[in-house]
Order: structure tokens, then C-alpha cells, then sequence
């Protein structure tokens, strides 16, 4: 293999072999781009545009000179050519009274090149142990049994290769913003390291990546100390000690000092502030941490000590992550709760209280099962249909006291389907006993909490006529919770809000319909009335209570009173996306914020869509979850004037820049098609699905 010169290694022998009078203009155009693969006895040097000058070419033996515009092909070919010893371009500028390389001036290519010429030098290649007898391991046979969290890539090539040519590529490079990123200057510096890049590896840089990392890189975290460990495994030991060199010159030319030193046998190259790496035969080791660094050489060499492998939690972990699609799995990680529980790590997540009753509600079942579960597994999954990910934990009955109305007893209970509607926004079906969740407060949440509630339940058992909010009236109602939400259609309705909001409802199924359908009319109406007298206080829109049969469902419906001269208006007050709705049908009971959206659901007798499975989860399906994003967008469009000027006035934006920022938002949504959520849990498992679906190329169009 050739050895080609660094640049600084250039300018040192020019300036012992050429005149001071030609070190002026150097190397401006040599020979009219030919290759010297023998000395030749002198160079052509250009001084300036009026006059060319001869020099020696004395002590630089087998230099090959190439032009600037055909470098990247001939350093590919030079480097296959035995007899060629350096390297050197075209258009290399050196100045003379100050030749520190800070001081040339360089085009990019120039750049580029300088790198690959000071990667491809004196590294040497035999300085390293010889690899130990039978070595054949994988990565968490070298790291230390004491690491907390590891995620293990198994096919970047392949993740690459899906990202790089989605059919939804040329359509975002087809985006304004794109054009702008590209008059920007920083694709063409990207290019350039890539070129570089690819000079050196001798491959393609895609290629080259699936190489280095085609038996996996994995990123780990120390307990002990915190440090941080990186192994990149290849089949190619050529192919990372070429990386190597890559990197270290690449720091060079940063101006950053070469360190080295050795261990075992090994050289440790500082690459960052604490960061070392070591090459350890087919093995690539970054890390931040010395002693970190020295155990896993200890491990690859001797083979003695406990590993990761053997650590038990982490055997579990991996019988967890193989009961979901591993194979199909981009990044498989795992991370070993106990330590960090035991070190006051994120002590608000494994505290036993819960000083938000929404986040109980929507996660205090999961927050139990973390303050007692051994370790999380994660598995996420590029795919041209979008991305996945999926968090699982072990699971026992017994850890879910005083959460039982999260999961159900004495059987695990089943979120109900979602509902489906029209121009549906999102979609929300959970199971959650909110009666026994109110009764138990005082163990769930903080005190401020409870005091809150407290006050919530004074002012709501009022309105219910004295009966018990949490045990009469969340009592009546079933554990099944649906909630959804869908955009409102305004064509022939007026006034007409000036933004225009999404309507939402919550569907319950009532116990005993007969004795709670009164009561709850009842406390509707009451609570109408009440806004009325608060809003004329406030100088707000007054309700006007109506009721309306549909075959056998009955709604009672409250709509806002435009004033006088409004009512064809068209830039509305924001209240009137509203008219609240109490709708019952059979022993459903539903809550909308739209009369509309009442009808829908009341005149849909199932009103189910069974459809948000994400990926081969095992379960009951405790909470389930959709948001369409095509409706999202358009919302998001319907109400554009609005966003425009929002930015304008928080951001202090100019009205282009607001547009701008407003239609990269719009085109960014228009790639996604929807995104799913379940929780599943079982006797020994909590899993937690999420998936992201983008449009497809022809959904794009």
C-alpha cells in the first residue's frame, strides 16, 4: 500500500529544496496536471501570471502531482500503485514567511485533500498486539458486568440505506427550506468531508460506514464512574485502522496536538477532551473514561473477569427484548433501573406521590411499575412505512397496590376500541377506575395535591346536590374511558370563529342509566346556568339551553348567543367553537364540546375502529391512542392567518419569516400519516408501543 505525505510534510521539503524567490508563489500549477510516478528532475512552477520558473525536485522521491479537479480518482488510483510514495495537489498554496499550516489559504477540495494525504501516512500499522488465540466475542462479553444502560445497533448499513433512498427523499429536498440549506454553504463543507472521507476508506462513504459497523457498534454507561463506552465492531480491521487515521488527522487540522499512549500493547489516541480511542484488532474503543477503557483490553486479553454477558439482569433483559422483534430492530438498548434507583436518580419519577392528578391518571400505573421493576428494555425500528419503538418492563400483580384502579381487579381489565368519527383529529381509549382513583387520592398524590382536590370536591359535591362526587357520581360510571377528537366543519355554519379549534368529547357507559341519566341532565343544565351568570359578569357570550331526540338518544345542548349585528360574522370570538353537549343513548353517556360532534358518536351505535395495533405486542390493551395527522395539518391550515401572526408577535418574526417558519411546518406534518400509542400489560410484562407512520410516495405527491 502506498504511504502519502501530509501536507506539513510538503511544505518542510520544499522549503530545504526549493528557492526562497519560487517559495513565494508555490505550486500554483505543477507540470499542466501530469502524474509523476518517477522523480523527475525538475517542476515547473508558475510564479506568477507573467513568468514560470524551474526548481529541483533533490530529496522528494516518487512525489506524484495531480490536478485539483481530478483528485479524488487519482488518490483511489494512486493508492493501488506500489512505487508511488506521496502524494501532492495541484493547487496547494503555501506562503512563505510563514508557512504554519494556519497560515495557507485553502479551497475546500484543497482541504479535503490535505486530510486524506496527513490520513493515509505514518500511523503505523504494526504497531499493535497480536490478537489473542480462539478471540471470537461479542461486545458485552468485553464491557464490565457494572454497566447501568447499552444500546446495541445492529445494521447501520441498512438503516442508512432505508433513510437515503425513502421515496419521501425527493421530497423533501424538492422543499424551499431545503434550497435554503443549500445556498447556506454547509452541504458543500458536508460534501467535501465526505469526499475526503471516501478517499481515505478507498470505498464509497455508505459502503464504507456498513463496513466499519457491520458486526455492530454499541454504546454503553458505566455505573461505577459514569463513563461512557463505544465499540464498533467490523469485519474489516483495514478498513478501521483507515478510519483511525482519518480521525487523527482530522484533528490535526483542527490544530489539535497528537497524544498518544499504550496500554497492553495498544495505542490510545485522544480524540476530544477525555475521549480516547484505541483500534483493538477488529474492534474500534471510544471512550471518556481510562479505567473504563483499560477493562474491556483486560477482558479482550484475558477473558476472566464478569462480564455484561453474565450479569443477570441483563440476561433477563435480553429473554424480554427477544420476546419482541429483534431481528427486525434497528437499536436494541436496555437499561438497568435498580442502581439508579438506588442513587437518587430522577427521584420525582420513583417517588411514591404524584404531585399532578393528570399525570396520575394518564401514568401512575407505569411510575409504579418503575419504582419496583429490575430494569426497561427499548427496541426501535427504521422502515420505509415510518418508525417504531417499543419500551418494556417486567410486571408483577403485587407491585400495582395502591394503583389497582390503573389496571383493573381482580383481573386485568381491557381498554375499550376507539372511536371512530369523521375528519377524526385524535382518539384516546383507556381503562381507569376514576372512582376508586379519587377515593385513594391521599395515597396517590402530594398534599398540595389532595388540598386541591379537596376544594374541587367541596365545590362539586354542591353542584350534585350534596352526593359524593367520587363515590356517587364517578361510581355510576363504568371503568371504560373514550375519548376523541375531530375537526369541525364550518361551511354553512355562522357566526364563524375567527381561528377555528378541533371539537373533543368523552364517552362513558353509565352503571344504572336509569337512576344516573336525571341526575346528570340535571347538574348540566345547573351547570349552564352557572356559566351564564359568571360570563355576564365578565361581559362573555350568553348560552341557550335546547334538547334534541335522535331516535332513542336524547341531547341536551347549550349554543352561544351572537350579539346584535354579529351574526353573519365570520372573525367570531373563540368561544363560539363551542356548544357543549350532554348526550345519552342507551348506557352511554357523552360529554362534547359540539353539538355536532354528540350527534356523530350518538348516531354511530358502536362507534369503534379497531385499528391501532402497533407491532406484534401480547397483552391486554390497557391504553390505546391515535393521532391523524392529516388532519392535524389541516387544522393547522384552516388557521395559517392566525399562526402567521402568532410568530410575528411572540417571536418578533417578519411577516416572511413567520410565513416561511409557518409553511415548513405545514410541509413537515404532510409527510406524517399518523401516530399510534398502546400500553399493554400482562401477568409478567408492561410493554409500551409507539409508532409513526409517514405517507407514502404517492400520498406525497
Amino acid at each position: 500500500m502506498s504511504h502519502l505525505l501530509a501536507p506539513q510534510a510538503v511544505a518542510s521539503a520544499y522549503r530545504r529544496n526549493c528557492p526562497s524567490t519560487i517559495m513565494t508563489s508555490l505550486a500554483r500549477r505543477y507540470a499542466n496536471g501530469k502524474i509523476y510516478t518517477q522523480k523527475p528532475k525538475s517542476i515547473p512552477v508558475r510564479q506568477s501570471k507573467y513568468s514560470r520558473h524551474q526548481t529541483s525536485t533533490s530529496g522528494l522521491q516518487g512525489i506524484a502531482f495531480i490536478e485539483q479537479d481530478n483528485w479524488y480518482a487519482e488518490i483511489r488510483r494512486l493508492q493501488s500503485i506500489h512505487p508511488v510514495k506521496f502524494v501532492v495537489l495541484t493547487e496547494l498554496f503555501l506562503q512563505t514567511e510563514n508557512s504554519m499550516l494556519r497560515q495557507m489559504k485553502l479551497s475546500l477540495p484543497v482541504l479535503s485533500v490535505m486530510l486524506v494525504l496527513a490520513s493515509l501516512i505514518a500511523w503505523p500499522r504494526d504497531s499493535f498486539a497480536e490478537p489473542p488465540r480462539g478471540v471470537d466475542c461479542v461486545a458485552t462479553e468485553l464491557l464490565p458486568s457494572s454497566i447501568v444502560a447499552c444500546a446495541e445497533v445492529s445494521d447501520l448499513g441498512e438503516a442508512l440505506e432505508t433513510v437515503l433512498k425513502h421515496p419521501l427523499r425527493s421530497k423533501l429536498e424538492a422543499m424551499p427550506a431545503y434550497d435554503g440549506f443549500i445556498q447556506s454553504g454547509a452541504p458543500a463543507k458536508i460534501q467535501t468531508g465526505l469526499r475526503a472521507f471516501e478517499a481515505t476508506m478507498g470505498k464509497p462513504w455508505q459502503e464504507a460506514m456498513e463496513t466499519l459497523t457491520d458486526r455492530g457498534i454499541t454504546i454503553a454507561l458505566d455505573a461505577s464512574d459514569g463513563g461512557v463506552a463505544i465499540l464498533v465492531h467490523s469485519s474489516d480491521a483495514d478498513s478501521l485502522e483507515r478510519f483511525r487515521g482519518f480521525v487523527l488527522a482530522f484533528r490535526q487540522m483542527q490544530g489539535a496536538t497528537a497524544k498518544q499512549g499504550e496500554y497492553r500493547g495498544f495505542t490510545a489516541d485522544l480524540v476530544g477532551d477525555k475521549w480516547k480511542m484505541v483500534r483493538i484488532h477488529d474492534w474500534l474503543l471510544l471512550t471518556n473514561n481510562a479505567e473504563l477503557g483499560k477493562s474491556i483490553i483486560d477482558q479482550y486479553l484475558d477473558r476472566n473477569g464478569d462480564s455484561l454477558e453474565t450479569n443477570t439482569t441483563y440476561a433477563a433483559a435480553q429473554k424480554s427484548i427477544d420476546l419482541g422483534d429483534r431481528e427486525h430492530s434497528t437499536v436494541s438498548a436496555y437499561v438497568d433501573i435498580e442502581p439508579l434507583r438506588d442513587a437518587g436518580f430522577a427521584k420525582s419519577v420513583f417517588n411514591e406521590k404524584i404531585d399532578n392528578i393528570v399525570g396520575e391518571v394518564a401514568l401512575g400505573g407505569v411510575l409504579a411499575n418503575l419504582r419496583h421493576t429490575s430494569f426497561v428494555t427499548g427496541q426501535f425500528n427504521i422502515r420505509d412505512a415510518g418508525l417504531s419503538l417499543r419500551l418494556a418492563t417486567p410486571h408483577q400483580r403485587d407491585w400495582e397496590a395502591p394503583r389497582e384502579y390503573f389496571f383493573g381487579e381482580p383481573q386485568l381489565a381491557a381498554a375499550p376500541s376507539l372511536l371512530d368519527v369523521e375528519n377524526r383529529l385524535f382518539a384516546v381509549s383507556t381503562h381507569r377506575d376514576l372512582s376508586q382513583m379519587w377515593l385513594r387520592s391521599g395515597d396517590l398524590v402530594s398534599d398540595r395535591a389532595v388540598d386541591q382536590l379537596a376544594v374541587a370536591d367541596t365545590t362539586l359535591t354542591t353542584f350534585f346536590s350534596g352526593r359524593d362526587f367520587g363515590e356517587d357520581i364517578l361510581g355510576s360510571l363504568e371503568s371504560e374511558i373514550q375519548i376523541v377528537g375531530m375537526e369541525q366543519d364550518f361551511t354553512d355554519v355562522l357566526p364563524q370563529p375567527a381561528i377555528k379549534l378541533p371539537a373533543f368529547a368523552v364517552q362513558f357507559r353509565m352503571k344504572n342509566p336509569d337512576e344516573t341519566q336525571p341526575e346528570l341532565r340535571r347538574v348540566f343544565q345547573s351547570f349552564i346556568g352557572f356559566l351564564n351568570v359568571t360570563g355576564a359578569q365578565n361581559g362573555q357570550p350568553q348560552f341557550d339551553l335546547g334538547m334534541e331526540t335522535v331516535g332513542d338518544a336524547q341531547l341536551v345542548t347549550a349554543t352561544y348567543v351572537p350579539e346584535k349585528g354579529a351574526r353573519e360574522s365570520r372573525d367570531a370570538k373563540i368561544q363560539f367553537n363551542f356548544s357543549p353537549t350532554l348526550a345519552f343513548a342507551g348506557e352511554r353517556i357523552v360529554f362534547a364540546s359540539s353539538t355536532a360532534l354528540a350527534r356523530k358518536l350518538i348516531e354511530s351505535p358502536s362507534g369503534n375502529k379497531h385499528d391501532n395495533e402497533v407491532g406484534s405486542q401480547a397483552g391486554v390493551p390497557n391504553t390505546i391512542g391515535r393521532l391523524e395527522t392529516t388532519t392535524l395539518q389541516r387544522i393547522l391550515e384552516t388557521n395559517r392567518p392566525q399562526l402567521i401572526a402568532n410568530s410575528m408577535l411572540e417571536k418578533g418574526h417578519s411577516k416572511q419569516a413567520a410565513e416561511d417558519e409557518i409553511a415548513l411546518l405545514l410541509e413537515l406534518i404532510g409527510f406524517l400519516r399518523d401516530v399510534r400509542l398502546n400500553l399493554n400489560v400482562t401477568e409478567s410484562q408492561m410493554t409500551l408501543g409507539l409508532a409513526v407512520d409517514v405517507t407514502s410516495d404517492s400520498e406525497a405527491q
